[in-house]
């Protein structure tokens, strides 16, 4: 945020020194509660100036019962309202997000981040929020976090006003540094424990991994241009790699990034001085030129054997904002890497001989493909996966299908169902509680089966704060927004997801995410757009010919309409009205619900 861009009406939040907030004559508004106070600050600090409900209450009421700590947020946002006065309408809250207007906000850290404050002595992070005490210890962790971060961006003179994605604090049994980077994550596990090529444990890792599991290696990357900051921001980007590479899937990634130790251009060594080789020799390449205002960033797949290109694409980036880490237009170009990453496991890897029964790779993309024979197949794989290597994505997906079986009414949603949904979805949380993929996944469980919109909410929150260039968990948020009846919500962020999962082998699930929601949100032109594109990858998915038919419907265009009942009674010989209500599916009662069941029946469905 640049204050020569902002409106010189703003109001004003100061959180270097103590917590303060005036109107735009300098008149006070700041609530003399800490937790109110504290609800503030954290807001400012978030993305997109917004936290769920569920997050708030865990962070500043983490020793009260769900019901108290939701009483206490509702007082602390009635005393922030009283004291802004007629700023009121600057703090947005529905039931399950609380949000502040940012766009009528000026933090004073903007003028630190142009380069008008010189002060650094009294820009130390002891001063950042001085004195806000609010004694509780889920607080107090978010609290050093965001200090030690500030104090970072000092120490590199990379001061960044979207702090985000965050770094992990420093856990008793790691090295006493002052942060963990995300670099070099060790993609065995779902802890975010530190991997380097030099450790025994790696190496010994490595030697044992099996036709099972797929390494793909992060090469040294090639600076040029202007490069000051340039391993800086080289190594956020493949940071950002191979967490998108390690999550939802099992393969593994070893970052020799920054040279030390074999890499696979030489041989490697174990411990007893044996030669190994990687599983599937893949090596992904970052070329970064920084040039005054932009940024050209090319990634590259080659094959680590005879260093042949298998694939490369590229983007040019807003310089300034890629060191603010604002990385969303990274976000498209990685996630094409990543689907090219997997197309090379499954075709081109190791001459295309690869066991597809036991990758987990196949069974998202069994799961995918949306029969109930490949449903079946999927949940084969993952179970076995499960008993050699359990990880908190494998139980998530394994929630997931849950979700699937219930919605493509292959199963019915009861008790049995509901249970084992409920235990996947813990064993997933409790294996990977910063694994982005496992969270939306669970938040889906939760949003779809149980209803939880509040609980899911701060799981998707958790997701992409994590990892915004996942383009599932924003996917999956925009369909919570549907269910809670929010449609123009779940559009504009539907629309988001297409672009980041333009390239992806999954696209079609995207489409129909924005055709959903927009035949919610009575946009039938953009839902019958988005709905028959999805249609070209998946012509027999019921939930499309659903919404085909009523956008139709709803557009008097009987005939075509007519066309897809027939299409859909194909499919789903039961369907009707009532079974669709039956089956407890969300967002019926919505006003976007309504609008599908009147369509429907417009269509021709029947009601029993």
């Amino acid at each position: 945020m640049n204050l020569s861009h902002q409106n010189e009406a703003a109001y004003c939040m100061y959180l270097i020194g103590p917590f303060a907030i005036t109107d735009p004559e300098g008149k006070p508004l700041t609530p003399k509660s800490q937790k109110s106070q504290a609800v503030l600050a954290m807001l400012a600090l978030s993305l997109r100036g917004s936290r769920s409900r569920v997050w708030l209450r865990d962070k500043l009421w983490s020793d009260r019962p769900e019901d108290q700590a939701s009483a206490s947020l509702r007082q602390a946002l009635l005393d922030i309202r009283k004291c802004l006065g007629d700023a009121r309408d600057i703090l947005v809250a529905d039931k399950n997000t609380v949000s502040l207007r940012m766009d009528r906000i000026r933090l004073d850290i903007d003028d630190i981040l142009t380069g008008s404050h010189t002060g650094k002595d009294e820009l130390a992070a002891e001063h950042f929020l001085e004195g806000l005490d609010v004694r509780d210890p889920e607080f107090e962790e978010w609290l050093t976090l965001e200090r030690q971060v500030w104090q970072r961006r000092q120490d590199e003179g990379l001061l960044q006003h979207k702090f985000e994605p965050k770094l992990e604090l420093v856990r008793e049994d790691r090295p006493k540094t002052a942060l963990v980077p995300l670099t070099a994550i060790n993609p065995g596990r779902d802890d975010g424990t530190i991997q380097s090529p030099g450790d025994a444990a790696v190496q010994s890792s490595l030697a044992g991994v099996g036709s099972r599991q797929w390494v793909v290696a992060i090469l040294p990357s090639r600076i040029g241009g202007q490069s000051e900051h340039g391993q800086v921001l080289a190594s956020e980007v493949t940071g950002l790699i191979a967490k998108s590479l390690v999550e939802g899937t099992d393969i593994r990634v070893t970052d020799f990034s920054f040279g030390g130790g074999g890499w696979p251009g030489s041989p490697n060594i174990d411990p007893a001085g044996n030669e190994i080789s990687l599983a599937t020799p893949l090596g992904i390449q970052l070329e970064l030129t920084l040039a005054s205002q932009t940024a050209h960033i090319i990634v590259s797949i080659v094959r680590l054997s005879d260093h042949s290109l298998l694939w490369k694409d590229s983007c040019i980036a807003d310089r300034l904002s890629l060191e603010r880490g604002e990385t969303s237009q990274l976000h498209g170009l990685i996630n094409h890497l990543i689907d090219e990453v997997q197309g090379c496991f499954l075709i081109r890897a190791e001459g295309g001989n690869l066991a597809r029964e036991t990758t987990m790779i196949e069974a998202v993309n069994s799961i995918f493909r949306l029969s109930r024979d490949d449903l079946d197949r999927a949940e084969r794989i993952l179970l076995n996966i499960a008993a050699d290597r359990p990880s908190a994505s494998v139980y998530a997906w394994l929630a997931f299908i849950r979700t699937f079986r219930v919605g493509q009414r292959f199963s019915a949603h009861d008790s049995t169902i509901v249970e084992e949904a409920q235990l996947y979805a813990r064993k997933a949380l409790e294996l990977g509680g910063n694994n982005s993929i496992a969270l939306a996944l669970v938040g889906h469980v939760h949003s779809f089966l149980f209803c939880e919109y509040d609980y899911a909410a701060g799981l998707f929150e958790r997701a992409i704060k994590l990892n915004p260039a996942q383009p599932l968990g924003w996917d999956l948020y925009a369909m919570l927004h549907c269910y809670a009846g929010q449609p123009e919500k779940a559009m504009a962020m539907a629309n988001w997801v297409q672009n980041l999962g333009f390239y992806s082998a999954h696209k079609y699930y995207f489409d129909t995410t924005k055709c959903i929601s927009a035949a919610l949100a009575g946009d039938h032109a953009a839902a019958i757009s988005a709905g028959e594109e999805a249609l070209k990858m998946r012509p027999d998915f019921n939930s499309l010919l659903r919404y085909l038919a009523a956008s139709h419907a709803q557009r008097g265009e009987m005939d075509t309409a007519r066309r897809y009942v027939e299409r859909l009674e194909t499919v789903e010989p039961n369907f009707s009205i009532e079974s669709l209500q039956e089956n407890r599916y969300p967002l019926l009662n919505t006003g976007g619900g309504k609008m599908l069941i009147a369509g429907l029946r417009k269509a021709g469905v029947k009601l029993r």
